[in-house]
């Protein structure tokens, strides 16, 4: 076999090297793999809950599948009716699968706020709420879980934002009792005064 001249070898390694610079590149741009250091994932209308406790609106199974593998979520918590997707996926990846029931205008009962403080309490990797669109009735429960670990309600509502504004009255009259139970002592005329620690 002749040997190739000289030109061609040169050609030949440039193009190589270009290769591995634009792929050394790409690799650093983090188009391949996102950065998942901000903790947040890419879903529609996440926020943070509480450190490990994310809200958004309902994940696809592919968003499913990223939230086990790369986030290390291993309880979803459906806020209304989980998709049949989710149904499916959910255990089929070994995460927890919670719904509660809390329709739009509603607040979540004491059993769903003992519920989620459940969930919170259990620690074993992070969890994501969820509703249809991330801002609906996921979003007072969020609220009630941030009242039963013991946040300040008004702390609560300002971290909300214009979402605070959205609040029925009986949402708004729910979280103030949230608060003042978990805050103690409990008036027994409370609706949530079980909740006191």
């Amino acid at each position: 076999m002749p040997a190739l001249p000289r030109r061609t070898v040169l050609v030949r390694l440039g193009a190589v090297v270009a290769l591995l610079a634009v792929a050394l590149g790409v690799r650093g741009s983090g188009v391949l793999h996102p950065d998942t250091s901000a903790g947040l994932p890419p879903l529609p209308a996440v926020a943070v809950v509480l450190p490990g406790i994310v809200r958004s609106a309902t994940p696809t199974e592919t968003d499913l599948v990223q939230l086990h593998d790369t986030y290390a979520v291993r309880t979803i918590v459906s806020v209304g009716p989980p998709s049949v997707a989710e149904q499916a996926a959910v255990p089929a990846l070994g995460m927890a699968l919670v719904r509660l029931d809390v329709a739009p205008g509603a607040a979540p009962t004491v059993g769903q706020v003992r519920d989620l403080r459940a969930v919170a309490d259990a620690g074993g990797g992070r969890t994501v709420l969820h509703d249809d669109t991330g801002t609906g009735p996921v979003v007072v429960a969020a609220a009630a879980l941030q009242l039963a670990v013991g946040l300040p309600l008004d702390g609560v509502l300002e971290r909300l934002g214009p979402a605070a504004a959205e609040f029925t009255p009986t949402q708004h009259q729910a979280l103030k009792d949230i608060a003042a139970a978990v805050r103690g002592p409990a008036d027994p005329a409370n609706p949530y005064a079980a909740l006191a620690r």
